[in-house]
């Protein structure tokens, strides 16, 4: 006998893992933004390396973290209040405008190779990061949901470090002064992160200034020797979060939810990524083949016993007229920080260095550091007023005791004078000193000297034109070493000196 029937239905399966992450909006955005990062990270690994290296030799760049953090802030703020923006989406000018923003940061990152000198300074490759990280955020999540973050896009571009530098200097530049300056934009970040209303915004940015000026008093009064990364980031960040929450708390305890965003989380408007994640990923490779210019590959020698504390011994054959010492350059090179300006001449004229037989002029430069890095953040051009003036290219010249000096020419157009420059560094293991010999082709003794000043201002300038027109507006391409054999001998009298007198002191 056969029995007939129909099969059971089998049991229906619900959504596998793959569906579920795909469906949670909070997923989502993570893998997204996990995925800009990421190739973030590939593009700028050598950037991120440089910053790295700053950091720890405790430069003014060491606001970043607290910036970004701040930036963070800002951003969340502005994700817990409702959407407004049409649902009208174009994917096709996501993409457009993506790629255009992405061959912008493949273009500004490559300019850093145009001013070597002066690239921990302006790390232009900073801002070519805030454009790819605009760039992948477009093609990841569309123009109108990035739109709504404007605020906090804004804040981000002061990853790039010029307009921090400028602002801080002027002021001081110790510790107190990097503290004013991120207290000022942690106020500002607030007011982004809680400007559901005008008067909410400007009671957040009220708060957090309030709040982070009694914290950055507290510290210097409290722990005035701190380090200058926490005068940077505790009384900023912390104030950022205190007057975040209390705003918060405030707008929360007038609804009956308690959730963080007291409603559902919106989905991504971009429903897939596909190939322009793709694209994303090969601009990031590309990228990282890009290179940045060289940095801390001065020589920097070691002489046990050196005296770094200018200014420097006299050596015999010349007489020193002037001494005048800088203390500014604390606000560049650190706490007890000192910068001397020697004026020798030739106790006795040749004709080998001018043809009258007059004692030549040569002016002494020596400063200290903690660092020797931090002479590459600052170099000269931060020190003198040399805004518009031309280098050239530096050349090693051998100087006694193993040390390695370069010599270059500046050519000052206005003044029709041509200064000849040799520099050397060197260490006595804890601290590092930059000496530098100038001449000048004007033979006279009342001839005219650059004189020590802060141009970090003034030297934005020269990089906007740098920027626009390239590095030969500030390169002399024919540089003529008139004052070679002057320079080299006093350099050479000099670390005679200098290494002679260790002898005497132990003795």
């Amino acid at each position: 006998m056969t029995v007939t029937g129909t099969a059971p239905a089998s049991a229906s399966r619900g959504p596998g893992l793959h569906e579920r992450l795909a469906e949670n909006p909070a997923v989502v955005v993570a893998l997204r933004w996990g995925l800009v990062l990421v190739t973030a990270v590939i593009a700028f690994w050598q950037t991120l390396g440089a910053v790295a290296t700053e950091m720890v030799a405790g430069t003014i760049i060491t606001y970043l973290p607290a910036a970004v953090v701040l930036v963070v802030i800002a951003a969340v703020g502005i994700s817990w209040r409702r959407a407004t923006e049409l649902p009208i989406y174009d994917r096709q000018t996501d993409v457009i405008v993506g790629v255009v923003l992405l061959v912008i940061s493949i273009s500004v990152k490559a300019m850093n190779l145009r001013y070597p000198g002066e690239y921990l300074t302006t790390h232009v490759d900073l801002l070519a990061l805030w454009v790819f990280l605009l760039g992948g955020a477009c093609m990841v999540f569309g123009l109108r949901p990035i739109a709504r973050y404007r605020g906090a896009w804004f804040l981000l571009l002061v990853i790039f470090p010029v307009p921090y530098r400028i602002i801080v200097l002027p002021l001081g530049g110790d510790s107190l002064a990097a503290g004013v300056v991120m207290v000022a934009f942690g106020a500002i970040a607030t007011g982004v992160a809680t400007g559901r209303t005008l008067n909410r915004g400007l009671a957040g940015a009220a708060i957090a200034g309030v709040v982070g000026v009694v914290a950055l008093i507290g510290v210097w009064l409290i722990f005035p020797h701190a380090a200058r990364v926490v005068y940077q980031t505790v009384p900023a960040v912390g104030a950022a979060l205190v007057a975040s929450a209390l705003l918060y708390v405030d707008h929360r305890r007038r609804h009956e939810s308690w959730t963080p965003l007291g409603r559902p989380m919106y989905s991504v408007s971009v429903r897939k990524v596909g190939r322009p994640g793709l694209a994303l990923v090969v601009f990031a490779v590309a990228m990282f083949f890009i290179p940045i210019p060289s940095y801390g590959q001065t020589p920097n020698q070691e002489i046990d016993g050196l005296d770094t504390r200018p200014p420097l011994v006299v050596p015999s054959g010349w007489v020193q007229k002037n001494v005048t010492r800088y203390d500014w350059v604390e606000r560049l090179y650190g706490p007890e920080s000192t910068m001397t300006v020697q004026d020798l001449f030739q106790a006795e004229g040749s004709t080998d260095f001018d043809k009258f037989a007059r004692p030549r002029r040569v002016e002494v430069n020596a400063v200290e550091a903690t660092t020797p890095l931090r002479f590459e953040v600052y170099p000269a051009i931060f020190v003198y007023d040399f805004v518009g003036d031309r280098f050239s290219e530096p050349i090693e010249v051998p100087l006694p005791h193993g040390v390695t000096g370069y010599l270059q020419t500046i050519v000052d157009d206005e003044s029709y004078l041509t200064f000849t420059r040799l520099y050397w560094s060197w260490t006595d293991g804890q601290r590092t000193q930059r000496v530098s010999l100038l001449s000048v082709d004007n033979h006279d003794p009342d001839a005219a000297f650059p004189v020590p000043d802060l141009t970090v201002a003034r030297n934005l300038a020269t990089f906007m034109t740098v920027l626009f027109r390239g590095n030969s507006v500030t390169v002399d391409l024919e540089p003529q070493f008139k004052d070679r054999d002057l320079l080299v001998g006093c350099a050479s009298d000099l670390i005679n000196a200098q290494v002679g007198a260790i002898g005497e002191e132990s003795r």
